[in-house]
């Protein structure tokens, strides 16, 4: 007698499951991948490349140890005077620190009575010196902020401290701004945050849960006192205008937004007006 195989009936019920296994399964992949190595995707410790500065610029290469054990690099163009004012600038998250520092130096505040420092951030290269040690971090980066901040003002004694900051650095240099005497500060192609970023591009993932470093400026800008200016791109690219003009300046009205047309994310800084609106926001 052969031998009956009984077969269940396809049921709406088991058709919507199988959908649903196929649907989530992608998700929960990309919610492994955002938990386990976001800190390869906000920090990659990569940076475009950078020329030595011109020996003209004097450059001093600084090495400082942080709590954590961690060693910061980076440079400083001193003054030739002295109490002078300090510009710190903050770099964005794929942004040589020697470079930023030596364009603002060479480019925007050629004068003698500036100095213009920088560190490469934990884990970060410059192509200069060694690289910084350590694994990058939003609370690293902001502790390290601190750090810099302390050192640098003890040692050179500036009559004030300035700030210069891309992308990331941004949220950067608000903490800093929050936390330490700042007199002005520009900010160039701010991030409201990074968690802002991904949850709209990816609605379905609870990014709020995942992300250990969500670097949120808008989140604190509210708060900010020191004299501040925005300087952006309407076609960014990677930071929609929206988050800059309804949220950033909504939060903070005081501060000034001025749009950079016909620019994005990376070539804001670029730009041949960039160095005089620069400038303008933080010694004019």
């Amino acid at each position: 007698m052969p031998l009956k195989i009984e077969r269940k009936p396809i049921t709406a019920r088991r058709v919507m499951l199988f959908l649903a296994i196929l649907v989530l399964i992608p998700v929960i992949g990309f919610m492994l991948v955002l938990a386990s190595q976001q800190t390869r995707l906000i920090l990659p410790a990569r940076v475009n490349n950078a020329e030595p500065p011109p020996a003209s610029l004097n450059a001093q290469y600084l090495s400082l140890p942080t709590p954590s054990g961690a060693t910061l690099q980076g440079v400083l163009f001193p003054a030739k005077t002295a109490s002078p004012t300090l510009i710190l600038a903050f770099p964005g998250n794929t942004h040589n620190a020697v470079g930023f520092a030596t364009f603002l130096k060479e480019s925007v505040f050629p004068d003698d009575d500036i100095a213009v420092a920088a560190f490469s951030y934990r884990g970060y290269p410059n192509g200069v010196t060694p690289p910084s040690t350590g694994t990058p971090s939003q609370a690293g980066l902001y502790a390290d902020s601190l750090l810099v901040y302390d050192v640098l003002t003890t040692r050179l004694q500036p009559k004030s401290v300035k700030v210069a900051a891309y992308s990331i650095g941004t949220a950067v240099a608000t903490h800093l701004a929050l936390n330490r005497p700042v007199a002005k500060m520009l900010l160039a192609a701010p991030i409201a945050s990074v968690r802002r970023i991904a949850q709209e591009r990816y609605p379905w993932v609870p990014v709020r849960l995942l992300l250990r470093h969500p670097f949120a400026t808008e989140d604190v800008i509210a708060n900010l006192t020191t004299s501040t200016t925005i300087v952006y791109s309407p076609t960014d690219g990677l930071v929609p205008r929206h988050h800059v003009e309804n949220i950033l300046h909504t939060a903070n009205p005081s501060i000034p937004l001025i749009a950079v047309p016909g620019t994005n994310h990376v070539t804001l800084i670029l730009h041949p007006e960039t160095p005089t609106l620069i400038r303008k926001a933080l010694i004019d």
